[in-house]
């Protein structure tokens, strides 16, 4: 009935906004519309979640546009260091826009800004939500209870479920396994999220937020207090010498993210120009990651261009327990530390809190305006031993208890030369070394390199730099990114990535290489239509039949995918979105194969209620997963969908936001996959049928 009740809604819907509501030209006025600022953070997102299987967390990266159109920065009088915090910009034009303003005066008007070197129309108007030009004098209450009085609370409740579905002649839902007491999961199919969040201007933030994933328990078994996962914060910004001050939960970020960087960074994008790491040093954690984060205290206390950080961290995660002592309750060695925060089995519940992990250390920076010197140093210590078993690839893995970690990073801006990079070294284990430089050529053409050396013995917890590897180890690789604006409304993004692996590594038993490289134009003709070309591929070996006995062929795997994608809008109120791509891939002399996706987004804002729909239907057709389509979605706010898309079916999804008010804000999500046979091996399911749907709803409340 669910499933009726949805594909009669998605095409009710479709349909009357293609035929009915077109003609409408009128703004929209009284209320927030997000349907033209998405479109750079969409195919962020998208990439991202391609590089990490579609498991991604950008809840800090939102927030921090979201904070910066509540608090937009003062360009006139701002540091190179509040400009920073506008991730649209470059180092460039940060200096470019400070050294204009030096010389001409205030920027009075967003047009003038397009004067300033390095300065285009459409990057004027990706900033604009974010930067203020009127220079305002706020009030502020002088007495502390007045000052927190004046700061915004907002509560968050979230809550999504996922039916599968199989065909007619399948048994009832209750006998089959998943469904009712022969279930092996654990706990109630829906996934539960609650959030509270203060924040008073940049000052001060605290916040709690509680989790439980689908199948987990609770109040009962192993989550007797409730939900699976809690996490609280409190933050304090700019308080005389003390420049932060985080209890609770927290991120830390520093130098290039060879030995600390927490939380979402960036890779390989179509960005090709943003591969340097902005260190935000201390920050307060808001995500729902169980594991990569850091519980305790830390702080950085600031002098003059020096900020000197200290943290300490303590907290339980999960480990995949081999040796346990029943007689103290306790685990004695893990072969891996589990990282997904997934607990709806009995065998992953099992690995809940397996490991104690203490991290401490410290971070000094010194900023000398276009210089910038940091010098990190961190030592962990866990209470269980970390055994992986013997494989061939992980020969030279960490095994043990304690980690200590050294390292050194530099920025330095020279005219239209920007240096960077980072060494890190584990005590005992081995090296890491990255360096990359910006060149800003000219207006119309700029360019990006990057060297980085991990040694195969090198391991860091918590390290996520730049590298093909997501482990951060046994990787040598150049990348080389450029951005070319040959005409006006024209812009070409493109990398290329040569990397090698010196020593063997999963499902790969000798020394291996492979490059990857991304041409992407874009053709911008006029603020209603914007369009682009996108042709990624990338060249990789693995084995081949390595579940034979004796056998270890090597086969270099091709991948290739093209991409047309077109967005426009009809008037204030309706925009489309429509996309093809094509996939390819070729696993060494065996005969290719081949996926395609397409789609068609609605995105309209009523004009007199206070409503944003979002639409989509999806064809696709894939031969096998190694020609999945990775696909961003849009999602109630905070939360992040980017399926991989793979065998032959449809995909479809409604998204609606009411906003009554100021105060109150409903998000729904109705989605549906519908594959042509059943569905396939991959997604998470043990339905034999041919369709998945979920729903997703969610409450804000601000006051």
């Amino acid at each position: 009935m669910f499933n009726n009740l949805l594909l009669r809604l998605c095409s009710i819907v479709t349909y009357l906004l293609i035929f009915l509501i077109i003609p409408i030209n009128q703004p929209v006025s009284g209320q927030e519309s997000l349907l033209f600022s998405d479109e750079h953070f969409m195919l962020l997102v998208e990439e991202l979640g391609a590089q990490h299987d579609g498991n991604i967390d950008l809840t800090i990266l939102q927030e921090e546009f979201a904070q910066l159109a509540a608090n937009p920065v003062e360009i006139n009088q701002a540091s190179f260091e509040e400009l920073s915090r506008i991730r649209l910009l470059t180092d460039f034009q940060i200096q470019s826009l400070i050294n204009y303003i030096y010389k001409n005066g205030p920027v009075f008007s967003v047009y003038e800004l397009q004067f300033v070197y390095g300065f285009d129309e459409e990057l004027v108007n990706l900033i604009l939500p974010f930067i203020d030009l009127q220079n305002k004098v706020r009030a502020i209450p002088a007495d502390l209870d007045k000052k927190l009085a004046s700061g915004k609370h907002q509560v968050f409740v979230r809550s999504s479920r996922r039916y599968d579905k199989g065909s007619e002649n399948l048994p009832d839902n209750d006998s089959i396994p998943g469904n009712g007491a022969t279930s092996p999961i654990l706990g109630n199919p829906a996934k539960l999220y609650l959030r509270y969040d203060y924040r008073y201007k940049r000052k001060i933030r605290w916040g709690i937020t509680a989790e439980k994933d689908a199948g987990e328990e609770f109040f009962k078994g192993i989550n007797k207090n409730g939900f699976d996962f809690y996490s609280a914060h409190l933050q304090i910004n700019n308080f005389g010498f003390v420049k932060n001050l985080s209890i609770g939960d927290y991120h830390l970020r520093f130098g290039q993210g060879l030995v600390l960087w927490s939380g979402f960074s960036f890779g390989k994008t179509s960005m090709p120009l943003d591969i340097k790491k902005r260190a935000a040093g201390i920050t307060g954690y808001r995500s729902t990651d169980e594991n990569r984060f850091f519980r305790g205290i830390a702080t950085t206390l600031t002098h003059k261009n020096i900020d000197l950080s200290f943290f300490y961290s303590g907290k339980k995660i999960d480990g995949n327990i081999t040796e346990y002592d029943s007689t103290r309750n306790k685990a004695i060695a893990v072969s891996s530390l589990q990282t997904t925060g997934d607990h709806s089995l009995a065998g992953l519940a099992s690995d809940k809190d397996a490991v104690f992990e203490q991290v401490f250390g410290t971070n000094l920076t010194i900023n000398f305006n276009k210089i910038k010197t940091g010098l990190t140093f961190a030592h962990t210590w866990l209470d269980t031993e970390l055994s992986p078993p013997d494989r061939y690839y992980n020969q030279s893995y960490f095994r043990g208890k304690q980690l200590t970690h050294l390292s050194g990073d530099y920025q330095l801006l020279i005219n239209r030369i920007n240096l960077y990079g980072e060494a890190a070294y584990c005590f005992g284990k081995g090296w890491a070394i990255l360096n990359g430089a910006l060149f800003n050529l000219s207006s119309e053409f700029s360019l990006a390199m990057l060297y980085r050396n991990f040694e195969k013995e090198y391991f860091s917890l918590y390290g996520n730099a730049f590298a093909e590897n997501s482990v951060g180890r046994n990787e040598e690789g150049f990348y080389l990114g450029t951005e070319i604006s040959p005409l006006a409304n024209w812009k070409v993004s493109a990398y290329f990535d040569a990397y090698k692996f010196p020593w063997l590594r999963y499902l790969v038993t000798s020394p291996s290489s492979g490059s990857d490289y991304l041409i992407k134009i874009d053709y911008n003709p006029s603020s209603q239509i914007k369009m682009y070309w996108k042709i990624k591929g990338e060249s990789d070996v693995a084995d081949i039949n390595k579940d034979l006995p004796g056998i270890t062929d090597q086969e270099i795997i091709n991948r290739l995918n093209i991409r047309y994608h077109l967005s426009y809008s009809t008037s204030p109120n309706l925009r489309f979105r429509n996309r093809i791509e094509i996939a390819r891939c070729k696993v060494g002399g065996f005969s290719p194969e081949w996926g395609y996706i397409l789609y068609q987004d609605i995105l309209f804002t009523f004009r007199q209620l206070p409503v944003d729909l979002r639409a989509r239907y999806a064809i696709f057709d894939t031969d096998s997963y190694n020609t999945r389509i990775y696909t961003y979605e849009n999602d109630v706010l905070y939360s992040f969908s980017v399926p991989a898309l793979f065998s032959k079916g449809t995909r479809s999804y409604l998204l609606m936001k009411y906003s009554p008010g100021n105060a109150l804000s409903f998000w729904l999500k109705l989605s549906r996959t519908r594959f042509s046979n059943k569905i396939p091996d991959g997604f998470d399911s043990i339905i034999p049928g041919n369709l998945l749907s979920e729903i997703k709803f969610q409450i804000r409340y601000k006051f």
